[in-house]
């Protein structure tokens, strides 16, 4: 929150709060006659305004003496300290304004007078101020740096799937470029060629957490164009995303998994070959991305490895219960495997 605002909120806040007291004043039946509205009015946000103005140097000692477990003795000996002498100096700054402006019913009595009555009827009461400010601030500090400290997880956390993630699919790609070396040392080469073109812009790009899904399946297409140097005609691909969408964020290299997974454990097995479908479209606030192949298949869903399971947990990490991911058995053979995040279009 920018300082402007934060200052009209406390200013709205310590406003409430003198108004509040105010009403206290003017119905207490200790006071004959009853204090006339205005008056009322006039004391209570002249004394909680003084409070607010003290509040920025409670929240300097609130961080500079805090109840950490070896020195809470000193701590609170500050703020013991700290609390009385602001409430003293509020009271005589009150005082001294008030006493300027010859309210009714204070006519007469010394401004010495004035300030004993003050520190017998407001002493006690103000002082809990102090404390109420002190252990506020403590408590939006420990929410901030909570927040801060668990997005700061959630970020190591997807940096860690992400690192996980880059060396599984550098593994499979070098793999199936060693298996060519022995029967197609140009188709090798080439992939080679490739594979570092598509690392040299993924590291060149310094990808965040979601991109555009655009340049998610720009990606896409520089890995398969790695995979299409191995399997030539055998690997046949549609790519299907509605124009409406293609600003979306979505997780970085989430597709490319997917597309692998499809390959290696659908596709490659063929003597023939397949075909692999990538298709994006919105519908009711969510953006539907979907991976099939026409694969070999099986009844019995396949196990997930580091890529299926990788992007499952980053898709818990960034949206929580807004996500599915699921997989589903393809009609005519293969596997589907769909995925539903929010839409949100890329900054």
């Amino acid at each position: 929150m920018s300082r402007p605002k934060l200052a009209l909120l406390l200013f709205a806040a310590w406003t409430l709060v003198g108004l509040y007291f105010a009403t206290q004043a003017y119905y207490n039946p200790a006071f004959v006659p009853r204090l006339p509205w205005s008056q009322a009015i006039l004391i209570n946000l002249t004394y909680y305004y003084l409070w607010g103005l003290c509040t920025p140097l409670v929240i300097v000692m609130a961080r500079r003496f805090r109840f950490d477990q070896k020195r809470w003795p000193r701590a609170l000996a500050a703020h013991i300290v700290a609390s009385c002498v602001l409430t003293a100096l509020q009271i005589l700054i009150a005082e001294a304004l008030l006493g300027r402006l010859q309210l009714a019913g204070r006519e007469g009595a010394t401004l010495l007078h004035k300030i004993g009555y003050a520190f017998g009827v407001n002493f006690h009461s103000s002082l809990p101020t102090y404390w109420l400010i002190l252990f506020i601030t403590f408590a939006v500090d420990y929410y901030t740096n909570a927040a801060r400290l668990r997005a700061q997880l959630s970020e190591a956390s997807l940096r860690a799937l992400k690192m996980q993630l880059n060396p599984h699919f550098l593994f499979n790609t070098l793999n199936s470029i060693s298996s060519l070396m022995y029967s197609d040392v140009e188709s090798a080469d080439a992939m080679l060629a490739r594979l570092s073109e598509f690392l040299r812009m993924t590291l060149d790009r310094d990808l965040a957490d979601e991109i555009p899904l655009e340049q998610e399946i720009e990606f896409v297409r520089r890995y398969l164009e790695i995979e299409k140097i191995r399997f030539d005609e055998r690997l046949q691909v549609r790519i299907d995303v509605a124009r409406d969408v293609e600003q979306a964020s979505v997780p970085s290299l989430a597709l490319q998994p997917l597309v692998e997974n499809a390959i290696h454990h659908g596709i490659a097995p063929r003597p023939e070959g397949g075909a692999i479908e990538i298709r994006a479209h919105r519908l009711n606030g969510n953006l539907h991305l979907s991976v099939a192949d026409d694969g070999l298949g099986s009844e019995t869903l396949p196990r997930e490895r580091i890529g299926l399971a990788n992007t499952r947990a980053r898709l818990e990490q960034l949206y929580g219960s807004e996500q599915t991911l699921s997989i589903s058995n393809m009609q005519r053979g293969g596997f589907r495997v769909d995925m539903v995040i929010p839409y949100h279009e890329a900054p």
